[in-house]
């Protein structure tokens, strides 16, 4: 499927308009007041559901809208939230989405199951989160201290240095080798 026909062919049901309404209702308040933790640090939403009921086909749309992914249609680019003006008959609920999905911010889509590692108990989803946090910034997704590492490293200004540093010391590139950082715990320090 191509993601335009994915766009094109999605169904908002009524169920899903009371949901979306629920969702970007609570998500919009954040945007309006983005100084007020009790609100804009609280945002999240869990979609949960029975085994082929659409849910990852549903997170798949939202971050295409989240993300503003634009399809090429006949020569004219058109943005995911665009295919959903004729689907959503509630006004109010389309520019809430809109409103949204027009701030500079950023929406973690994932699927927990793919993602999660079933022995760590109570803290699986918090470390699920932290995960794909990690991997989307582009720091290390399976060594919560290496990604603080690279973190820091980036605040500081200094990660661009770090890695041709590492490079240098080891003749191998830091992305492809930080999973194995403990064999060159010495470069890694000296870089």
């Amino acid at each position: 499927h191509s993601i335009r026909q994915e766009l094109d062919e999605f169904v908002v049901t009524k169920e899903l308009t009371r949901h979306f309404d629920r969702f970007f209702g609570n998500y919009k308040e954040s945007i309006d007041r983005p100084d007020d933790p009790d609100i804009s640090g609280k945002v999240g939403i869990w979609i949960s559901g029975f085994f082929g009921s659409g849910k990852s086909h549903l997170i798949k749309i939202l971050s295409y809208v989240f993300n503003g992914v634009t399809v090429d249609m006949a020569g004219q680019s058109k943005v995911a939230i665009e295919f959903f003006e004729n689907k959503i008959k509630d006004a109010m609920l389309l520019g809430d989405i809109k409103k949204s999905v027009s701030k500079d911010s950023r929406a973690v889509l994932f699927n927990i199951d793919s993602k999660a590692d079933q022995s760590r108990g109570r803290d699986a989803i918090l470390a699920v989160f932290l995960k794909v946090l990690n991997e989307q910034q582009g720091y290390s997704p399976d060594h919560p201290h290496i990604a603080h590492m690279e973190r820091y490293l980036d605040r500081k200004g200094a990660l661009d240095t770090f890695h041709k540093n590492y490079q240098e010391l080891t003749g191998n590139a830091w992305m492809d080798e930080r999973d194995s950082y403990m064999f060159n715990q010495d470069e890694t320090v000296q870089a």
